[in-house]
């Protein structure tokens, strides 16, 4: 418990400083002019930049350094937590391209079939690679004591579908293409934030430190971004952001091999996908919005609801969905023992 805390203040302590550092400079791609002084905390100018998810990245690695030398894991430990840091860094950079290319050149970003390419690409290699080192998630376990499923052959191929709908899933509960003034500022870190706490919690029956730590340094790394990510940001997330909260919760899943926890742990985000696949698919139909805007959470920003309000109710949903991730750990642990 004492460790947890000073991970969280370490994070926070990062949060604060790096933010300090890389809003100026991200401001200066973006406008061209370099000011050391960030402005009002609590007031936007139109400067804010893109770029949420280096500041969570650094986070996220410092706090992995603090964790494994005081935790003392052993290689095979390490060796994992290393891969699925360096696959959250390398979607984080392609997150940062994208960031780069909308706020410095004008750019819509890449076409949305190169960037469902890329994610399956990576996400097809990193479930091979872990799969190397005993991750590979073959066995799925079913609920209502239905146990397990091999999926032989196939697993890699449907882990990587799986980690690419919950990639997206973030990357829509942030907003649609990246498009911030679709978003609502803090939504996806908050929510996030509550999914690796709660998952944090579910794991704690000792057989899955790693994965734990995983949790806590993703949970501080969301609230490390929080000090200038929630409303009114200064730092919005950005692709990378969406891409790093997406890769953080992909690793958990192939450490954990509890496909239904995480599922449960996304539960929020994967709504908000499924109501922006409906929008699209209706509009498509039949010419006419079922909601009024392109995310659930937009829609809500739409009818009245504030975003103070909008991102509280998505956090309280989130924890409930927790509790059965919880739930459903527990499930699986006492499985096992029968």
């Amino acid at each position: 418990m004492k460790l947890t805390f000073i991970i969280f203040a370490l994070q926070l302590a990062v949060g604060g400083l790096l933010g300090r550092l890389f809003i100026p400079v991200f401001r200066k791609l973006k406008t061209g002019k370099f000011e050391i002084y960030i402005g009002d905390r609590f007031k936007q100018d139109g400067s804010e930049p893109r770029g949420g998810g280096a500041l969570m990245l650094f986070c996220f690695v410092t706090a992995c350094f603090v964790s494994a030398a005081a935790d003392g894991f052993n290689a095979d430990e390490i060796r994992a937590a290393a891969f699925t840091a360096i696959f959250s860094a390398v979607l984080t950079a392609v997150g940062l391209a994208e960031d780069y290319d909308r706020d410095v050149r004008g750019g819509i970003g890449m076409k949305s079939r190169y960037r469902v390419t890329i994610k399956l690409l990576l996400c097809g290699g990193y479930t091979a690679l872990m799969g190397l080192f005993g991750y590979s998630c073959k066995m799925v376990l079913l609920p209502f004591r239905w146990g397990y499923v091999d999926l032989g052959w196939a697993y890699i191929p449907l882990n990587a579908l799986m980690m690419t709908l919950i990639i997206t899933a973030a990357e829509i509960c942030d907003c649609q293409k990246g498009i911030h003034e679709t978003g609502v500022d803090g939504l996806c870190p908050m929510t996030m934030f509550v999914s690796f706490l709660g998952l944090f919690a579910a794991f704690g029956d000792g057989s899955r430190e790693v994965v734990r730590v995983i949790c806590l340094c993703a949970a501080g790394s969301c609230a490390g971004f929080l000090i200038w990510g929630a409303k009114p940001s200064k730092l919005f997330l950005g692709q990378s952001g969406g891409l790093f909260l997406g890769s953080m919760m992909c690793g958990i899943l192939m450490l954990s091999g509890l496909h239904g926890a995480v599922l449960l742990a996304m539960a929020v985000p994967f709504i908000e996908l499924a109501a922006h696949i409906l929008q699209r698919a209706v509009f498509k139909r039949n010419k006419k919005l079922l909601f009024k805007g392109a995310t659930l959470h937009e829609h809500l920003r739409n009818i009245g609801w504030s975003e103070y309000r909008i991102t509280a109710v998505y956090a309280a949903a989130q924890a409930v969905f927790c509790a059965g991730a919880a739930a459903y750990s527990i499930y699986e642990s006492r499985l096992v023992i029968n």
